[in-house]
């Protein structure tokens, strides 16, 4: 019986099918701040999309268009991502950001992420901010929405933690 790996210069070969975890870092830039009233009305408009409930007529309130927009729930603010064209950040994403300075805030508020968090049989999502904190503690179920609740979206690819690699005699040899 040959041990796998022996007699190959210590390459894989033998070894058949293998995953490969690889570990990296997709390029991704969060937008410069959250996502406005403005910003937001214009999805409303153009996609056809429910506006907060705290709006009257489907319009925010006077004065308050550069305003984080707010009382939205994670479909809502993942749904405008999707129409601009970008994503939410993962916690690390945004927390990187932030720790390194490059994370400019309008508002108060916590702002949702991608990154899932289970507890207790249910699956919560991950929210950082608020105001000068680079915190991602807070857990919030996705369809909950409050007047603290905001989000940015980040352009970039989508964040890949490991890719399976097959590997075979042939692909090591």
């Amino acid at each position: 019986m040959t041990t796998p790996g022996a007699g190959n210069g210590g390459k894989l070969g033998s070894l058949g099918a293998l995953f490969l975890p690889l570990y990296f870092l997709a390029a991704a830039a969060l937008d410069p701040g959250e996502v406005t009233n403005r910003e937001y009305l214009q999805f409303v408009l153009t996609a056809h999309h429910p506006p907060p409930e705290h709006w009257v007529d489907g319009r925010y309130p006077a004065g308050e268009d550069d305003d984080p927009v707010t009382l939205v729930n994670f479909h809502d603010a993942v749904s405008y991502c999707r129409f601009a064209g970008r994503r939410l950040p993962t916690a690390p994403e945004w927390r990187s950001t932030c720790e390194g300075g490059k994370l400019k805030k309008r508002g108060d508020v916590w702002e949702w992420t991608s990154t899932d968090i289970h507890l207790g049989g249910q699956t919560y999502k991950a929210l950082c901010g608020p105001s000068n904190s680079c915190d991602c503690s807070h857990r919030y179920l996705p369809h909950w929405k409050n007047q603290v609740k905001g989000f940015r979206c980040v352009h970039g690819a989508t964040p890949v933690t490991w890719v399976p690699m097959l590997l075979n005699k042939k692909g090591l040899s």
